[in-house]
């Protein structure tokens, strides 16, 4: 995400996000100061009127933490093959994709330097984003009685805006399936010899001796290596439910989450594994512009309830060469 040097609001937000310790703060004394330096932007008193008085102020630091523990957590889950950025607003950043082409070498005569020249060609391409919003709300009196804690509603936020991108990066990697190159594609019950040709295909387009395979614990359950597995190997496989290894590939478990007010429906598919190469961050993600949060104090509403409303513009796209920077296995 953005390289910045961070404001003390949000190396508070950081550290306390991290369960960092510092100056002999625990994670709850420093979620306190954030909730401090609220009360701080208020002239250091809670009630209705010091934080109408004050009210922009305080969602400044709410703007200015959400971004920092929003990335904490993304980058804690998706940060082996997602790439985050953070820009301006209408800064459109171009990510870049490097050109694994193997070139021709060519023999020639002596003397001779007459041979077809090649062009090394990397793409770039940006990403469009859209407003995605959450609002909260609560009853006037809690509000007015400084109960409507504003550090836990922001922390609110940034769970459900790291739950979205999750999501959208689980979707976004699924729905790519089509443009990915024949190669690196396959659909159907597991099978060693199919799978391994698929993963041979992924090392050598990208020119890596190792690729890493990574589903959901039951997907990652699906695969079985035909030349059998030591004792040890099967007692992890019963304690984790997959192999950790296949053929030299390390099997990297996704976490798993029902998607957001569909309780019951997971948000990452058990149906499909990934085979990326080492280090190889194959969706990229954009968040543009800067957190928003306003309020309306709830006067204009008949039932006389505040509430509060989040916004960040955010977007994603994968990477889909036809040469093939990943693979997809689906099962039937």
């Amino acid at each position: 995400m953005k390289s910045f040097v961070m404001t003390d609001n949000q190396k508070l937000a950081f550290d306390a996000a991290n369960g960092i310790t510092r100056e002999g703060y625990t994670k709850e004394q420093l979620n306190e100061a954030v909730r401090n330096a609220v009360r701080d932007a208020c002239g250091g008193e809670w009630n209705y009127y010091k934080f109408m008085e004050n009210r922009y102020k305080v969602f400044a630091i709410m703007a200015e933490i959400l971004p920092v523990s929003m990335h904490t957590t993304l980058a804690g889950k998706f940060d082996s093959f997602a790439e985050f950025k953070d820009e301006a607003l209408y800064d459109k950043p171009y990510f870049f994709v490097e050109d694994n082409t193997v070139y021709p070498v060519y023999t020639t005569a002596r003397g001779n330097g007459d041979i077809e020249r090649q062009k090394i060609v990397d793409r770039n391409f940006t990403i469009a984003t859209v407003p995605k919003s959450i609002k909260f709300y609560d009853e006037l009196d809690a509000f007015m009685a400084g109960k409507m804690d504003m550090a836990r509603l922001n922390e609110k936020a940034s769970t459900a805006f790291s739950a979205y991108v999750g999501e959208l990066i689980s979707d976004t990697i699924y729905n790519s399936y089509a443009a990915v190159g024949t190669n690196f594609r396959n659909t159907g019950a597991f099978d060693t010899a199919t799978f391994s040709t698929l993963c041979d295909h992924v090392k050598a387009a990208s020119n890596v001796d190792a690729v890493q395979i990574f589903g959901t614990t039951a997907a990652l359950g699906n695969i079985a290596d035909g030349f059998g597995y030591s004792d040890s190997a099967r007692d992890k496989a019963n304690s984790f439910g997959y192999y950790g290894e296949y053929r030299g590939s390390s099997l990297i478990a996704l976490p798993q989450a029902y998607r957001a007010g569909q309780a019951g429906t997971f948000a990452v598919s058990s149906n499909c594994l990934i085979v990326l190469p080492a280090s190889e961050k194959i969706v990229k993600v954009l968040f543009e512009g800067e957190a928003l949060v306003n309020m309306a104090d709830g006067m204009g509403r008949n039932d006389m309830q505040p509430e509060i409303f989040f916004q960040r513009r955010i977007g994603a796209a994968a990477i889909t060469v036809p040469e093939g920077k990943y693979g997809l296995w689906r099962f039937a």
